[in-house]
C-alpha cells in the first residue's frame, strides 16, 4: 500500500518578495497622514503604486520599487510621481537622510532565508548604523523601518503598515528602542480583523513624528481597515504609562495602567517566586523533517510491521488533558489509533537487515521526502537524531493558557510540542500543577507572541523566561486535585486552587494584585482569541 506524504507548500512569488498589497482604504489613510506634514514625500517599497494613488498630486513624490513590472505599474497609475526602479537600501544613500517630510508605506515581509543578496546585507549593514544588531530571526521590514525613520527631517511623519510582531518579538526590541529615541510620538493602530486575504499576518499601522524621545505613545484598536479614525480624533487619544522600553513589549499597551504597574511589580521581584528556567530546562521536541512520513498511527506500524522501529509520541496538544500524562493516557491514544507512533530508526542499522523497514524507506523516496532540508543533511535521512523521553512536555502553541505536563512514559514529543527537563530535583508533577497560575499566565501573553489566527506561541527561551511560583509548595493531594480539575475541564477552579497555595499562602502576595494578574491574563488572552474566532480578512488591493 502508497502513502502519500505532503511537504510544506512551496512559497508563492508573491511571498517570497513579500508582496501584498495595500487595502485602498488604508492607503488613503496613510496617505493623508503624511500629506499634512509637508509636500516632499516618499514610499520606499511602492509596490504597483496603492499608496502613490493617494498621495496628493501636487506632492514632490519619489517611490522606490525593486520589482520591474510593478515599477511599470506604479509609473502609470501615478504619473506625476518619480518611480524608481532600485534597491531601497541602495539608493537610500547619506544626501537623502533627514530631508523628507514624510514617508508612507508597506514594507515587504520577507523572512532572512528568502531574502537575496545584496539587498539583505546593504540593510544589515544599514542596522548596524544605528547599533542594531540584526539576527537570522530579522525580518525584511525591520530595516525598512529603519531606513524610513532616518529619511526623515525633524517633525516629519512615517506612516507604515508593519507586522503586529513589532509589539512583541523578541528580534525587534532594538527596533522599539530606537523608535522612542527617535520619534517625539508614536501612534500604534491595531485591528481586531485581518486585512489581507489569503494571509494569517497581523499587521498594525506605525504613525510617528519624528523628533527627539523618548516618545509619547498611543496605542488603540480598530475593527478593520474601514473604520479608521480621523485626524481630530487621533490626536485627541490619551497617550499610554511610559514603558521600560529597554525589555518590555509593546503588547503591555493593550492594558491599563494598573495592570501594567501589577506586571512590573512581578518583573521586579517578588518573593519565593522564580523563573521556569530555574526549575528546568525547556527544549524543542523533535524535529523530523518531515512528520508525515514519519509519525504513524497504531494500525500503520502494525499494517506494516513497523513495530520494533517506533516509540511512543505526543504530537498534538489533544493528547494531554491533565498535568500528568501517564500509562493510561498512551494506552487510550493507542486504542484511539491516534498519531502517537514515532520512527525511530538506529543509523546504525542497514536497512537490508530489515524488509519492511527498507520498503517504507523506499517509499519515502518516491515521494522526494529524503530531498527535504533536514533529511537531506543527515548521513541516514530515516534516522532522526535527538530522540530522548523528556521529564516533561511544554506546549509550544497555546489556545487558552501555557501548560506543562509530567511525562511517566516513555514517550517523546515533535516539535509542536516542546521537552522539558528537570534541573534542581523538583518533581515533573509538581512543575506542570505549579504552572496553573495567574502570574505565570499573565506574562505568557506579555513574553510569548500571537498570530492572525489566535494562537499563542511560546519558545524555549521565553518559556524558560517565565515567572513561576515554587512548586514545593504542593503536595502529592494537591497536584491530584489539579490534575482532576484540568480534565474535568474546571480551569478557573484550577486556577483558583493553585493561586490560593502558591501565591498567596506561600509566596504572601496581596489577592488583589494576584486578581490584577488574572484580568491582565483574560484581557491579553480574550483579545487574542477574539482575532481567531472573529476575523475575518479584507480585500487587499
Amino acid at each position: 500500500m502508497s502513502i502519500a506524504f505532503p511537504s510544506t507548500p512551496t512559497p508563492t512569488a508573491e511571498k517570497l518578495r513579500g508582496g501584498y498589497y495595500t487595502p485602498p482604504s488604508l492607503a488613503a489613510f496613510l496617505a493623508a497622514y503624511v500629506a499634512d506634514a509637508g509636500a516632499r514625500l516618499l514610499e520606499p517599497s511602492c509596490g504597483d503604486g496603492a499608496i502613490l494613488r493617494f498621495l496628493p498630486s501636487a506632492a514632490s513624490i519619489t517611490a522606490i520599487e525593486l520589482d520591474e513590472v510593478e515599477a511599470e505599474k506604479a509609473s502609470r497609475a501615478v504619473p506625476s510621481a518619480r518611480v524608481v526602479e532600485d534597491d531601497f537600501f541602495r539608493w537610500l544613500d547619506p544626501s537623502e537622510l533627514g530631508s523628507w517630510d514624510g514617508v508612507a508605506g508597506n514594507p515587504p515581509f520577507i523572512r532572512y532565508q528568502h531574502w537575496t543578496e545584496p539587498t539583505r546585507s546593504m540593510a544589515f549593514d544599514l542596522m548596524r548604523s544605528v547599533s542594531m544588531k540584526p539576527t537570522k530571526l530579522t525580518n525584511a521590514w525591520v530595516p525598512f523601518v529603519v531606513g524610513s525613520s532616518l529619511a526623515l527631517r525633524e517633525g516629519g511623519r512615517l506612516a507604515l503598515v508593519v507586522p503586529a510582531e513589532l509589539l512583541q518579538v523578541s528580534y525587534a526590541s532594538e527596533l522599539r528602542a530606537f523608535l522612542i529615541d527617535e520619534f517625539a510620538e508614536l501612534t500604534v493602530l491595531t485591528f481586531r480583523r485581518l486585512l489581507f486575504d489569503r494571509v494569517l499576518q497581523e499587521v498594525v499601522l506605525l504613525l510617528g513624528v519624528r523628533g527627539s524621545g523618548p516618545a509619547r505613545i498611543r496605542v488603540s484598536e480598530c475593527d478593520d481597515a474601514d473604520s479608521l479614525p480621523t485626524a481630530e480624533t487621533l490626536t485627541a487619544w490619551p497617550q499610554a504609562p511610559a514603558l521600560r522600553h529597554e525589555t518590555e513589549k509593546w503588547i503591555k499597551y493593550f492594558l491599563p495602567p494598573d495592570e501594567i504597574e501589577a506586571l512590573r511589580t512581578v518583573r521586579d521581584g517578588l518573593p519565593r517566586m522564580t523563573r521556569l528556567g530555574a526549575l528546568a530546562d525547556v527544549d524543542v521536541g523533535v524535529v523530523t523533517g518531515r512528520n508525515q512520513f514519519f509519525v504513524l498511527r497504531p494500525s500503520d506500524t502494525s499494517e506494516r510491521d513497523l513495530e520494533a522501529h517506533v516509540l511512543p509520541l505526543v504530537s498534538k496538544s489533544a493528547h494531554v488533558a491533565g498535568v500528568r500524562f501517564d500509562q493510561a493516557d498512551l494506552a487510550a491514544l493507542e486504542e484511539a489509533d491516534a498519531l502517537c507512533h514515532l520512527l525511530a530508526v538506529d543509523a546504525a542499522l542497514a536497512l537490508g537487515e530489515n524488509a519492511a523497514l527498507r520498503t517504507y524507506v523506499e517509499e519515502g523516496e518516491d515521494a522526494d521526502v529524503h530531498l527535504g532540508y533536514k533529511c537531506r543533511i543527515r548521513k541516514q535521512w530515516w534516522s532522526v537524531p535527538s530522540i530522548w523521553r523528556p521529564d516533561a512536555f511544554m506546549l509550544r502553541q497555546i489556545y487558552d493558557h501555557p501548560r506543562v505536563i509530567a511525562n511517566s512514559t516513555g514517550a517523546t514529543s515533535t516539535d509542536t510540542i516542546h521537552r522539558v527537563r528537570m534541573v534542581n530535583g523538583t518533581p515533573p508533577a509538581a512543575l506542570a500543577a505549579a504552572s496553573i497560575n495567574s502570574v505565570t499566565f499573565a506574562f505568557s501573553e506579555v513574553l510569548g507572541r500571537s498570530y492572525g489566527g489566535g494562537v499563542l506561541e511560546l519558545e524555549p527561551r521565553e518559556a524558560e523566561a517565565l515567572p513561576y511560583p515554587d512548586p514545593d509548595g504542593l503536595s502529592a493531594k494537591d497536584i491530584k486535585q489539579v490534575d482532576a480539575l484540568l480534565r474535568a475541564g474546571e480551569l478557573m477552579a484550577a486556577l483558583d486552587y493553585v493561586d490560593q497555595r502558591l501565591l498567596v499562602d506561600q509566596a504572601g502576595i496581596d489577592p488583589a494584585l494576584v486578581a490584577t494578574l488574572r484580568g491582565a491574563w483574560q484581557r491579553l488572552r480574550d483579545r487574542r482569541l477574539a482575532r481567531g474566532r472573529k476575523a475575518q480578512p479584507s480585500k487587499a488591493a
